[in-house]
């Protein structure tokens, strides 16, 4: 089965399969961090931090066919601060032919690795070093799924209207799934008060056993630009990705991806993005590269990792070269964590 159909078949499986395969279901991790930056101006010290996570993911059935999902984490920081977070924690039933969910979720809708232009409900940095787990949106959503297609609408953050953070703003959002023999096609179609109109496609390509092909597209009717410490609203905007992975018998991959993103400020507008990996059953190192050519700069990360039983060992460094690295030269992240 091909990579993206898989994956979507993989997501769609505990709604598909509805009352008949839910059970209750209980898992966990426990997570220590620690975090080394080096400043990139003269005047700004070093600065190190750490933090210890503790997670938790539940399955519940409940009756009259609903299922009750959470994911709740509860993070201790160096300071002495505690901070509980609500990844996720939905309420799905089966309505009209598909299944009803509501609650808060995550929801991530694009093909590319690096740069998603149509994540236009979930809007996550999918670049950070050794991120936490997601933290999903508040949401009404109404999916049904068949063989070749899928069909998904969304009311996210309802009630809100536009709010401080374009990631907490109301939006009403629609995204259509079909695939098309080796091919696997998206449209996506959002309305919100501070975007307007935004649609949107993409598709993924198998192209061999170990070459795949994908790309995506965003026209925006407007979109806002973070200047002065706030949003200030601007005219119409695009975003446009194109990329390939490429995988052998070794465990080798590479992903390499172009993109240009219009809302995005001048010298920060084009991308280039290369990342090798080459994993040995439990042990995984890789190397990637971000580069900016208006301005020059170039983000390079070397990260490794190693999974035996339970027990996860991960380490990662960023340097930031050229204008990149004004404020933050260097970051160096070490992380261990145990799944229960």
């Amino acid at each position: 089965m091909k990579p993206r159909v898989l994956t979507l078949a993989l997501s769609a499986l505990p709604l598909l399969c509805g009352q008949a395969q839910a059970s209750n279901q209980l898992s966990g991790a426990l997570l220590a961090q620690t975090e080394a930056r080096q400043s990139g101006m003269p005047d700004i010290d070093n600065s190190s931090r750490s933090f210890q996570l503790a997670t938790l993911h539940g399955q519940l059935e409940a009756p009259w066919q609903q299922t009750l999902r959470a994911s709740l984490g509860l993070q201790h920081q160096h300071d002495g601060s505690t901070r509980v977070q609500v990844s996720e924690l939905t309420l799905e039933r089966p309505l009209a032919g598909g299944f009803f969910t509501a609650g808060k979720k995550v929801m991530s809708w694009d093909v590319g690795y690096a740069f998603r232009p149509l994540d236009v409900v979930q809007q996550e940095d999918r670049r950070a070093l050794n991120p936490a787990t997601l933290e999903g949106i508040p949401m009404l959503a109404q999916e049904a799924f068949d063989d070749q297609h899928a069909l998904t609408m969304v009311l996210s953050n309802p009630g809100h209207g536009k709010s401080s953070q374009p990631r907490d703003d109301e939006a009403l959002a629609l995204r259509l799934y079909r695939q098309r023999g080796e091919r696997d096609e998206y449209l996506v179609l959002r309305l919100s008060e501070r975007n307007g109109v935004e649609a949107g496609a993409a598709f993924s390509q198998v192209l061999n056993q170990g070459l795949e092909v994908h790309g995506s597209f965003l026209w925006q009717e407007r979109h806002d630009v973070w200047r002065q410490q706030r949003w200030i609203a601007a005219g119409r905007s695009d975003k446009a990705m194109a990329g390939f992975t490429w995988t052998t018998e070794s465990q080798f991959a590479v992903i390499a991806e172009v993109w240009r993103d219009r809302s995005a400020v001048p010298l920060q507008q084009r991308n280039v993005f290369l990342r090798a990996a080459q994993n040995w059953d439990s042990y995984t190192v890789s190397a990637d590269v971000l580069w900016q050519p208006a301005s020059r700069s170039a983000i390079s990360t070397i990260s490794t990792s190693w999974k035996h039983g339970p027990w996860l060992l991960a380490a990662s460094v960023r340097h930031y070269g050229g204008m990149s690295g004004t404020y933050t030269r260097q970051l160096a992240i070490a992380s261990i964590e145990r799944s229960f």
